[in-house]
């Protein structure tokens, strides 16, 4: 079946015409073309490393102020802090304070088993000779309690035998304190005029007075028995004495008197002045031909066995002097 021709298209008035009689359309420009948007999408602009560097200044600035803020306006109160872990002044005022609380108290053991818990370097009673000496010379005199405290630590570090520029200072610090005190006293008040004379005869003071009596106590003691002891050889102790003063867990126990006696003669010294070794260890260096008895006046009897150093030989096969180690053990 034959296919029938289009029918020709109309031509409106004044539109060109081709040679074969269709109608042509103008030509659009591409100047005259709308131009499309650019697709930022596919294209992104690559971002600079300085805007980078300025968040993150920023950002540090802001975190750097807040906690600033926040220690200024409120900080946290310390809590559960360890007596080792106290600033140097702080230490140097709870290490007066453990020396007003041994005036008080009396209790030597206690008072150096908490100079050991501050874990100073050295000895422990020379540490609070040095920290006496440090606060006799500033402002610490000025106040009368400070004064006390100073000659309270002055007694406990003197009667072990240590000293400080604290002694040649208080003194002087004392006088000082006694001439402020008679200057903020009162003056006397004028004398009151007497009473007109009266026919009732004026009463007799009572000759009763009252009177106190001052009662001393005293910490009870431990009581202590002293363990077997042992040898040893070393070239490092030669005829050494090494007492531990332990309580029933193996503990170490400062502040505890040892004695040692030797004909009519005898040393009497305590455990924890060497806390590097312990804080109940003590030595006493013993002399070749002499034979020592050990024991607690007043806690612990004596050592059953006599101490009498002589020759021996280390591991090594060299040639030394023998030591000794002695324990004391508290019942509870």
């Amino acid at each position: 079946m034959a296919r029938k021709a289009p029918p020709p298209a109309r031509v409106r008035p004044g539109m060109p015409k081709s040679s074969s009689g269709s109608a042509t359309y103008p030509k659009i420009s591409p100047a005259l073309s709308p131009k499309k948007p650019p697709n930022e999408a596919k294209h992104p602009r690559p971002q600079s490393a300085i805007s980078y560097a300025l968040f993150a200044l920023a950002l540090l600035a802001g975190l750097i102020m807040s906690l600033s803020l926040a220690w200024a306006l409120g900080p946290l109160p310390e809590r559960n802090t360890e007596p080792y872990q106290l600033r140097d002044e702080a230490r140097q005022h709870y290490m007066m304070a453990i020396a007003l609380e041994y005036g008080h108290t009396g209790d030597l053991h206690l008072a150096l088993e908490k100079l050991v818990a501050l874990r100073l370097p050295g000895d422990p009673l020379r540490a609070l000779a040095e920290a006496a000496c440090q606060l006799a010379s500033g402002d610490y005199v000025r106040a009368e309690s400070g004064i006390e405290a100073l000659q309270v630590a002055a007694r406990l570090y003197g009667a072990q035998g240590r000293s400080g520029c604290a002694d040649a200072l208080l003194p002087a610090a004392d006088q000082v304190a006694e001439a402020g005190a008679l200057a903020q006293q009162p003056s006397e008040p004028p004398p009151s005029p007497s009473p007109p004379a009266t026919k009732t005869p004026p009463r007799r003071a009572s000759s009763a007075t009252a009177t106190l009596r001052a009662v001393a106590t005293t910490a009870p003691r431990r009581a202590f028995r002293p363990l077997p002891a042992s040898t040893f050889c070393d070239l490092a102790d030669r005829a050494v004495i090494e007492v531990r003063i332990v309580d029933y867990l193996g503990r170490g126990i400062p502040g505890q008197r040892i004695r040692v006696r030797w004909g009519d003669q005898e040393n009497i010294f305590l455990s924890g002045l060497k806390p590097e070794r312990g804080s109940g260890f003590a030595d006493f260096q013993m002399t070749q031909g002499i034979s020592y008895a050990i024991d607690m006046p007043g806690a612990a009897e004596a050592l059953r066995a006599e101490l009498l150093t002589g020759l021996c030989y280390t591991e090594a096969g060299k040639e030394s002097l023998k030591s000794f180690r002695v324990s004391f053990r508290a019942d509870s």
